[in-house]
């Protein structure tokens, strides 16, 4: 059965991606310069962003498509002692009577958005987006040398106590849709035996810089700037953000 970040995806990506730090999490923390803002996350994951917001006092709710990853996001809260306000939603149906100050994607998320649901994840931000309001987005960029992976190849290994969960990997590259599809096999392998086994498909939607800001501003976002962000996942790494507005 195919998941979309289940158990055992959720596990491993704890283990390396529990919490935002550093670089990547003062860029974000920086568009808040009123403590009574409100702040969303569509596609919040794990809440490795969403919970030092709520560490530092700051109103923040978030949503995703994974329970698996939502449950890890209460139950990180609970060890703080934080009530994370989360729920699961879909980002191109979300609608609220609230008005956000400030709504952010960062780590990619917003390219597993397939073409089709763009603009209506768009819209859907748009309509509540505070007057003067922020829309942080990372995406995906395109870029030179893709390796594609035609057949099962393990990427990754993890232990946990007395269980191993092992990661394979397939990759193909559509150029002409710029998708980039990756399908992961997840194996959790107890006293040498396979005791379960989790795919998931995740494919990834890549941009060039220019393309993106044209997308933003064909859905009506106005005031785009885009911000490199060096050293943002650690020491060599980078990553662009997109700031925007509507009037």
């Amino acid at each position: 059965m195919t998941e979309y970040y289940g158990e055992l995806c959720t596990r491993m990506y704890e283990s390396d991606k529990s919490i935002a730090a550093g670089k990547e999490l003062d860029f974000y923390l920086s568009f808040v310069t009123d403590q009574n803002m409100r702040v969303l996350e569509p596609m919040c994951g794990n809440g490795r962003m969403l919970l030092p917001f709520m560490q530092r006092g700051i109103t923040i709710e978030g949503f995703d498509l994974s329970e698996d990853m939502l449950h890890a996001c209460i139950e990180k809260g609970k060890k703080l002692q934080l009530a994370p306000n989360v729920y699961k939603q879909r980002l191109e149906a979300f609608t609220s009577e609230k008005q956000y100050d400030l709504i952010m994607i960062p780590f990619g998320s917003f390219s597993l958005l397939p073409t089709e649901l763009v603009s209506q994840s768009l819209a859907s931000m748009k309509a509540v987006l505070a007057h003067k309001g922020k829309l942080l987005l990372t995406i995906m960029l395109k870029h030179d040398g893709i390796q594609e992976m035609p057949e099962w190849t393990k990427v990754n290994e993890q232990q946990f106590q007395d269980e191993t969960i092992v990661v394979h990997k397939k990759v193909r590259y559509d150029a002409k849709q710029s998708l980039l599809a990756s399908h992961l096999k997840y194996e959790l392998v107890r006293g040498g035996e396979v005791v379960q086994t989790e795919l998931m498909d995740f494919p990834l939607r890549l941009y060039a810089l220019e393309e993106f800001q044209q997308t933003l501003a064909a859905n009506g976002f106005e005031h785009i700037v885009v911000h490199e962000v060096k050293e943002g996942y650690g020491a060599g790494t980078y990553f662009y953000v997109f700031e925007c507005a509507v009037s």
